[in-house]
């Protein structure tokens, strides 16, 4: 096993890398663990503290020294078993999903956007039209939307002003929005497993549904209907319970 297929299961690449060099090192102090990592001893150090967390490191005191060891890989077995059993639930909701999905009777009223102009004239009109407590949530929002990422901001200042709530599930890969992002007001980040990346986020707000692709040029296709969003809210909702909180 190397340090991308537990990525996979959703370990960080430090805790990959942390857990694997105490699998050939044995029981080892922190110094040691960087040493083989080349990692700095503040990763190195925030990855065990997660690793213990998840059970998969354990440690003993020795002259006043912390030394860690790795726990038995039917720890990692126990992890796959989780995260299938997840999927399993996930599975098991989409007949719910697509009944829901399916019983749709009004009229969709469905637009395009095209470019970075069309793609802020929707964005814009949809935050002018919120109140007060309603919530946007946002669904893959992948790393190719890194391109908007100072307009994101500024209107992310801008709708927590108007006290409209966001929650959003980021594909792992996309590092930068996600390190700005929960540093945001009113403002809460999620990240799906690393296997889950898409180019194209969903996103949800009142009876607006907006499907965003960002390559090899942004366009957005909006869809207004209260039963279509209540839908997407109902898998998003679905997908928030699997997702891992950001490191």
């Amino acid at each position: 096993m190397d340090a991308e297929q537990l990525i996979r299961l959703g370990l960080l690449e430090s805790e990959a890398k942390v857990y694997l060099a105490l699998v050939k090192l044995g029981q080892s102090l922190a110094g040691k663990i960087a040493k083989e990592t080349r990692l700095n001893r503040v990763s190195v150090y925030k990855a065990l503290q997660t690793l213990k967390e998840k059970g998969l490191v354990s440690y003993v005191i020795k002259a006043n020294r912390q030394e860690y060891c790795a726990a038995s890989p039917n720890a990692v077995q126990k992890m796959i078993e989780e995260k299938q059993k997840e999927l399993e639930e996930v599975k098991r909701q989409l007949p719910t999903l697509q009944q829901m999905f399916n019983s749709t009777k009004k009229k969709v009223e469905t637009n395009v956007y095209e470019g970075i102009k069309g793609a802020k004239a929707i964005w814009e009109r949809l935050l002018e039209e919120c109140k007060a407590n309603d919530e946007w949530l946002v669904l893959g929002a992948p790393k190719s939307a890194e391109l908007m990422g100072g307009y994101f901001k500024d209107f992310n200042d801008r709708r927590a002003k108007k006290k409209v709530a966001m929650r959003i599930i980021y594909n792992k890969d996309a590092t930068g929005l996600i390190n700005i992002r929960k540093q945001q007001p009113l403002t809460k980040v999620m990240v799906m497993p690393a296997e889950y990346i898409t180019p194209t986020s969903l996103e949800v707000v009142r009876d607006n549904a907006l499907l965003v692709m960002y390559k090899p040029e942004i366009v957005i296709i909006h869809m207004k209907s209260a039963e279509v969003t209540k839908s997407f809210e109902a898998y998003f909702n679905i997908l928030w319970k699997i997702a891992e909180a950001p490191k």
